[in-house]
């Protein structure tokens, strides 16, 4: 019996604003997934600590000056929408979302792959100045800012005992022990290794 060669399956990417449509159209209605790069991808599902991290942080930027979004889509265009956890971005834009934002923070359970490579590419080539990537298993917040059309230029990152400085006017400081230091006897259910 003779075999043939597979032919591979017909895969269509999408732009922006046919993303755009497919979601006014209800298309997407319950999916939890992001466009990035064209493609539409899975969003991971978020962990008890994950939303918790992402709660605490929504209190500790609230009283900033921008407009603070809480996991809403940020357009990249051509091809990317991703819904970052945090944003804080500077006026309305009524007829798409965001372009642009001073700060877009991802909460890192077990996506630091994506969170650290894709979406930092993505967040800097829509030249976010300060991008956050909370590690909550490696208890650490990386600070990346210096975007540019490959990514961002400048990785610190600040662990328990650390303070990281403010993204924004009318936000304190953030001190990372009292975001992701962990009660003694507390556990995950997922404990991932960052990679």
């Amino acid at each position: 019996m003779a075999t043939q060669a597979a032919t591979p399956l017909p895969r269509h990417r999408l732009d922006v604003e046919t993303y755009g449509r497919m979601v006014d159209a209800g298309a997407l209605e319950g999916e939890r997934v992001e466009l990035l790069e064209g493609w539409l991808l899975d969003m991971s599902p978020q962990s008890p600590r994950h939303a918790e991290v992402v709660v605490d942080l929504t209190r500790h930027l609230a009283s900033a000056h921008a407009r603070l979004r809480v996991q809403m889509p940020f357009e990249v265009l051509p091809d990317s929408v991703p819904e970052p956890d945090l944003a804080l971005v500077e006026g309305r834009s009524p007829d798409h979302h965001p372009r642009s934002a001073l700060l877009v923070v991802e909460v890192a359970v077990t996506s630091h792959a994506c969170d650290r490579g894709l979406k930092a590419r993505l967040y800097a080539r829509a030249g976010v100045p300060t991008y956050w990537l909370i590690d909550v298993p490696g208890e650490a917040v990386e600070v990346r800012t210096g975007p540019g059309p490959d990514g961002y230029r400048s990785c610190h990152i600040y662990r328990v005992g650390a303070l990281v400085h403010s993204p924004a006017p009318g936000v304190a400081d953030l001190d990372v022990g009292s975001l992701l230091e962990r009660p003694a006897g507390a556990m995950d259910a997922v404990s991932a290794p960052a990679s």
